[in-house]
């Protein structure tokens, strides 16, 4: 795994740790607490469509010796998560345009991430991060931070994203969010989607196929974010390669 020079590996590590607190915070319900050295600024809750009650995503938690200050969510974990994965239509933002899905849910949270950030007092440093649905929520988040001038600096630190938006929202991503990096396994599907150009359903091609997936990619197109830290790890099956442990130890191998 080649680590750029600017990429962070420790706060890349702590991000994941995060992340990972985020999950147990979804599992254990109204039992859990946030570990370690930090200060919880605010819980985050979204109800995706056809969920009657809202879920934990995530949480904002401020390090109390560096400071930096971590908006932090989970992956898909509830069969309505999943409908969120899979709802691709795409939605304007103000960058560009987005996929419903991901918006729907990461809009709930906003006002929550917000008034986080404003408890942990000045502009602290943040860090956006999250694991599959979470990371593509913490790329809508550095974005809603970005813009709202909270933060004195924000930067992404994601892991087994997928694509966000457009290719107008990943260039205006791009030009504001310096620091953006998406750690992804090359083995993990979930890296891959939405398609970057969508494909046409059967019996849709006209007599030039090349034409038609130009037009039908300039009406529903995504591109990645920030840039990509690569490692390749199969371990036989499609959770496995996607699983965050899988991640954790790729940023962590053995001396």
């Amino acid at each position: 795994m080649y680590l750029p020079p600017a990429f962070d590996k420790f706060i890349a590590l702590e991000a994941g740790a995060l992340v990972m607190q985020a999950y147990a915070q979804y599992e254990q319900g109204n039992a859990w607490s946030l570990q370690g050295n930090y200060d919880e600024l605010g819980l985050l809750f979204a109800r995706p469509e056809w969920k009657p009650a809202p879920e934990a995503f995530g949480f904002v938690a401020r390090n109390r010796t560096s400071g930096l200050v971590f908006t932090v969510y989970r992956g898909t974990e509830s069969p309505q998560d999943w409908i969120a994965d899979f709802t691709f239509p795409q939605v304007p933002h103000p960058l560009g345009n987005v996929e419903q899905g991901f918006s729907d849910v990461y809009d709930q949270t906003a006002d929550s991430v917000a008034a986080a950030i404003q408890r942990a007092g000045g502009k602290p440093n943040v860090i956006a991060t999250g694991h599959s649905l979470g990371a593509a929520l913490a790329v809508l988040a550095a974005a809603g931070i970005v813009a709202s001038g909270a933060a004195a600096q924000t930067a992404l630190y994601s892991f087994a994203g997928p694509r966000v938006g457009d290719l107008a929202f990943a260039a205006g991503f791009n030009s504001r969010v310096a620091a953006a990096w998406r750690v992804a396994n090359t083995e993990d599907i979930v890296t891959t989607v939405p398609l970057a150009t969508p494909a046409p359903s059967a019996g849709m091609l006209p007599h030039n196929p090349l034409t038609f997936l130009n037009n039908l990619g300039q009406t529903l197109d995504y591109e990645h974010v920030g840039n990509s830290v690569a490692f390749t790890t199969h371990t036989g099956s499609i959770a496995g390669n996607h699983d965050m442990h899988v991640y954790i130890a790729a940023l962590s191998p053995i001396e």
